[in-house]
């Protein structure tokens, strides 16, 4: 599942298996549905945290997201050589607690956001050339597409999910949950080997300035999502994506980048701005071994790097982990640990130096997290999360040094 809980795979199924649903077949309506072309998702995620040592002080948060999601395929609906049309919401809770106060630069939940209740996607897709060509227009999470490793989503930290560069250095954190943006999205297939996908976006979805102390995350412009801004630049995205099994292990590799055309801030003087920003990433999703028909020893990792340092928070970052999944022959179950770093701008360090105050550098996350299905509808996921100097070694609002971190997390998700 990603940040949301709404997944990318779209296609619908044939039926409904009610063991997989906590409210089952609804009577045998799900399935009648399905016939019409239409699939109802719902889910709902809860999650725990407590940070008994480090950061500014001691802290125990809830948050939560549920959302619900409508694909229609819209051939099966109408008997008409038509795509595909999707809507989905969400409903956001709980007080968001990475920045205050753990004061790290990426959030430590990817479903931590404002407390709303919000539109998430909206969007219609069509299949061409024999369905080589997958065209889709609307309001986009542009993160189910791009800059994503499989195994990086086993994790809960947002780093691991939507990288820790893009999210310090575009508009509103950039294209993705819970803020979709208008974009045009294109994916041609080559062969079962190798995927081209472009997209170009608005690069600002809420329309507020790029700093906004009074809400740094700027959702609150847009609590309903329902906003369609064009006010700043566009966004363009592109990535290769290369498939390959070599001695029955699979692996995916991915190289891709990203261009801005709207203003960025400088970063060691807020009273000058920057035209255009970019930056490029690669991506390796492999396989090590298989233990057997049901153990399996997976690897990701991925990277991060940009040459405008005069605008960028973060200039370059890096994370890898390791998935395992059957452990103890328990079919379903996954063990993961994963690490990464973002590193701060020279510029922002200089205007630390000018202020008095601590020179930001590298922050280092570090994850050890272990999936349980307790049914085939209800995962339970314990978390451990370690934070070494966040956001690169800043001071509170106190003026007190913010400590490395040691956070303790439960996730819950529930398919209905």
């Amino acid at each position: 599942m990603l940040s949301a809980g709404v997944t990318p795979q779209q296609n619908i199924p044939d039926h409904i298996d009610p063991r997989t649903h906590l409210s089952g077949n609804w009577g045998g309506i799900r399935n009648w549905l399905l016939a019409q072309g239409i699939d109802i998702r719902i889910s709902d995620t809860n999650e725990f945290w407590s940070n008994p040592v480090g950061g500014a002080q001691a802290s125990s948060n809830y948050i939560g997201s549920a959302a619900v999601e409508m694909v229609t395929d819209l051939h099966t609906l109408t008997g008409l050589p038509l795509g595909t049309f999707d809507i989905s919401a969400m409903e956001i809770r709980g007080r968001p607690f990475s920045n205050t106060p753990l004061y790290v630069f990426n959030q430590t939940s990817n479903i931590e956001a404002d407390d709303n209740g919000r539109l998430y996607e909206l969007w219609y897709s069509q299949k061409f050339m024999g369905e080589r060509l997958a065209f889709r227009i609307g309001k986009l999470d542009l993160g189910h597409d791009f800059m994503v490793s499989s195994v990086g989503l086993n994790f809960l930290n947002a780093s691991f999910s939507w990288p820790i560069m893009p999210d310090n250095d575009l508009y509103d954190q950039g294209p993705v949950s819970p803020v979709a943006t208008p974009a045009i999205r294109l994916r041609y297939t080559l062969s079962p080997h190798w995927n081209f996908l472009f997209a170009a976006a608005d690069d600002n979805p809420v329309g507020g300035p790029f700093i906004n102390a009074k809400d740094p995350w700027n959702q609150n412009r847009d609590p309903g999502g329902t906003r369609f801004s064009f006010r700043t630049g566009a966004l363009f995205f592109g990535e290769v994506q290369y498939r390959r099994t070599l001695y029955g292990r699979q692996g995916t590799y991915k190289l891709g980048g990203y261009f801005d055309t709207g203003r960025f801030p400088d970063q060691s003087d807020l009273r000058k701005n920057h035209k255009t920003n970019w930056a490029v990433y690669a991506i390796a999703d492999q396989t090590l071994q298989h233990f057997g028909r049901i153990t399996e020893l997976d690897a990701f990792i991925r990277g991060n790097w940009t040459a405008d340092t005069d605008r960028n928070q973060i200039v370059y970052a890096a994370d890898a982990g390791l998935s395992l999944k059957g452990p103890f022959g328990r079919a379903g179950d996954m063990a993961g640990f994963g690490a990464g770093l973002g590193a701060a701008s020279p510029y922002l360090a200089q205007a630390d130096r000018r202020s008095g105050l601590p020179m930001q550098g590298t922050e280092y996350h570090l994850e050890l997290t272990y999936q349980i299905p307790i049914t085939p509808w209800f995962m339970l996921q314990p978390d451990i999360q370690g934070i070494i100097s966040p956001s690169g070694g800043v001071l509170d609002n106190k003026g007190q040094h913010v400590h490395d971190e040691a956070i303790f997390g439960l996730h819950s998700s529930v398919t209905f």
